[in-house]
């Protein structure tokens, strides 16, 4: 079988301009982190068309994971279906594709379209994780943080959100700043979390703006 101990001690790059070129380039995974930005509004001014427009063109060019999520999604002309969304997922698990390897994950973690399972949503994203996919290396330290599907095991969480954070995943930087503030897994640091919150905030990252906020209120 498997070995857990195996390191993940490698991501690629998530930042803006890494996955703009990355796309430009053909790569899929990049291209899709870039279309995640575009729909949520990290890096980049939130632009719902340009989002969808990328999540096509990948599918379009047999992109499982991204047909995936136009299903998921409804984006013209996919048909919006939770069913159709796992089923193109699955085939992109059989493929070896990081991005659906770590969307079916999601789907297993909330039960969305299949059956709640937490050990199978960890399995995934350490699957995805092991190829350098930094929204699953973060999913799978937020596991390892709150012990869905796995044994709480705090230095590692922290050790997968400062691999993605590196790399520039918005998300990554957000919740390594909260194991700062609260000293979860690392000695507490409020100037460390502080110095995070910013980062991800100025990336656009909603939640963080928030906690920035309430630092700056407490006075940290």
């Amino acid at each position: 079988g498997r070995k857990e101990s195996r390191s993940m001690n490698f991501c690629k790059p998530a930042d803006l301009i890494s996955v703009r070129d990355g796309y430009e380039k053909g790569d899929r995974v990049a291209g899709f982190i870039l279309g995640r930005y575009y729909q949520w509004g990290q890096y980049v001014e939130k632009d719902e068309k340009r989002a969808s427009s990328i999540f096509v063109d990948l599918a379009e060019k047999g992109h499982w994971g991204s047909r995936g999520r136009c299903h998921q999604l409804g984006y013209d002309p996919y048909e919006k279906s939770i069913e159709k969304a796992v089923e193109c997922y699955r085939k992109g698990v059989e493929e070896g594709d990081e991005v659906s390897l770590s969307s079916l994950g999601v789907c297993y973690d909330n039960g969305t379209g299949v059956d709640k399972n937490e050990k199978e949503a960890a399995s995934l994203y350490h699957r995805a994780a092991e190829k350098g996919h930094a929204i699953a290396i973060n999913s799978l330290g937020y596991c390892y943080g709150n012990g869905t599907g796995v044994e709480v095991d705090m230095k590692k969480a922290v050790q997968l959100h400062s691999q993605a954070a590196d790399k520039g995943l918005a998300a990554a930087i957000f919740n390594l700043a909260f194991c700062y503030e609260y000293g979860k897994g690392v000695k507490k640091d409020k100037k460390k979390a502080v110095q995070l919150y910013s980062q991800a905030a100025k990336k656009g990252y909603a939640i963080a703006i928030f906690n920035l906020a309430v630092c700056y209120w407490n006075g940290t």
